[in-house]
């Protein structure tokens, strides 16, 4: 199974909310140390960590399901675990890479088969010499920010924290922050346009 296999699955703020409502559910009736969503993320470090396959990483689930008493809340399959891992918006995309790191394969060398700097193969080569045509040699996981702001925002009280610098004011009249500065406050009210001003 690959990550385009989920379909439309992605972030959404009912499902996050719906995670986040439930993570303090115990992993079975009675269980203190682990909680659903602590023991589901520490079981899919495992997986990253020692490149497990979903095939195998699916067995280990249905196995520690049949360890685990009855009423355990452990998803039972790949695609289940990686449903309740993307609502929390941690979804990526992997991008073919020119082993050297000249460019990334995609847009206009989306179709490339080959660097157009360094002119090296974006397939991988075999232990026979032969290249294998759609394995990449390079691949590069880009983690989408946006969605990360979204699940960060989501939370009053992380929104707050990370916007204090622009909504605080200085009550001391002494430095402690650089908005606190006539400068920082110039830079804050124009932006680049005072940057831009300086440099001409």
């Amino acid at each position: 199974m690959d990550d385009n296999d989920l379909g439309n699955i992605g972030f959404d703020p009912y499902e996050f909310a719906n995670v986040i409502r439930n993570r303090d559910q115990p992993l079975y009736p009675g269980c203190s140390k682990y909680m659903k969503l602590s023991a589901l993320v520490k079981l899919y470090n495992l997986k990253a960590k020692h490149g497990m396959s979903d095939v195998c990483f699916t067995e280990l689930l249905i196995l520690q399901g049949d360890l685990l008493p009855e009423g355990n809340t452990l998803p039972s399959s790949m695609y289940e675990a990686k449903k309740t891992l993307y609502a929390l918006g941690m979804s990526y995309e992997k991008i073919d890479a020119c082993p050297n790191n000249c460019i990334l394969y995609r847009r206009d060398y989306d179709e490339s088969t080959n660097c157009p700097t360094c002119g090296i193969s974006r397939w991988k080569e075999g232990k026979d010499s032969i290249l294998k045509e759609g394995v990449p040699a390079k691949v590069v996981w880009y983690f989408p920010p946006i969605p990360r702001f979204k699940r960060m925002f989501q939370s009053h009280k992380t929104a707050k924290s990370l916007t204090w610098h622009a909504a605080r004011k200085s009550v001391d009249s002494h430095m402690s922050h650089p908005p606190d500065s006539r400068l920082g406050n110039l830079l804050m009210i124009n932006g680049p346009s005072l940057v831009k001003s300086r440099e001409t």
